[in-house]
C-alpha cells in the first residue's frame, strides 16, 4: 500500500488556509519559507513513531495579493523513532499507511471544498 499522494499533491490555496487547515488537523508547521507540515502517527503495537510530512512550495501569481499562495507537494512517511532497533529495516505497517492515507484524504477534502477557502 502506498500513500494517496495524488489526492493532495498540487492543491493550491492561500497560505493562511493551508496553515489553518493543517494545524487544525494536528500537523505542526516546520520552517517558514516555504513551510513543511508534519504529523506524528504511532503504531501502538510496536511503539514505533512515524512522521507524515507534507511539503509546500510558493505558487507564482500574476497579480499582487496580500496572501501568498502555496502549492502542496508530495506527502511522505518515514520512521521517526523505534524502541526496538531491529524494526528499522521493516516495511511501514499497513495500519500506519491506512491512517496516513485517511489523514491525507481528510485534508484534501477540506482544501478542495470551495466554501472552506
Amino acid at each position: 500500500m502506498r500513500l494517496l499522494a495524488k489526492r493532495i499533491t498540487g492543491i493550491v490555496c492561500p497560505r493562511r488556509v493551508i496553515d489553518q487547515t493543517l494545524t487544525s488537523q494536528g500537523f505542526v508547521r516546520r520552517g517558514q519559507h516555504p513551510p513543511t507540515y508534519d504529523i506524528r502517527i504511532e503504531d501502538v503495537v510496536s511503539g514505533t513513531v512515524y512522521r507524515l510530512r507534507i511539503p509546500t512550495s510558493p505558487q507564482q501569481t500574476s497579480g499582487f495579493s496580500d496572501d501568498t499562495l502555496l502549492r502542496l507537494g508530495q506527502p511522505s512517511i518515514d520512521r521517526k523513532k523505534s524502541p526496538k532497533g531491529h524494526l528499522k529495516d521493516q516495511p511501514i505497517p499497513s495500519s500506519v499507511l491506512t491512517a496516513a492515507n485517511e489523514k491525507i484524504a481528510e485534508v484534501a477534502s477540506y482544501l478542495r471544498t470551495p466554501s472552506y477557502r
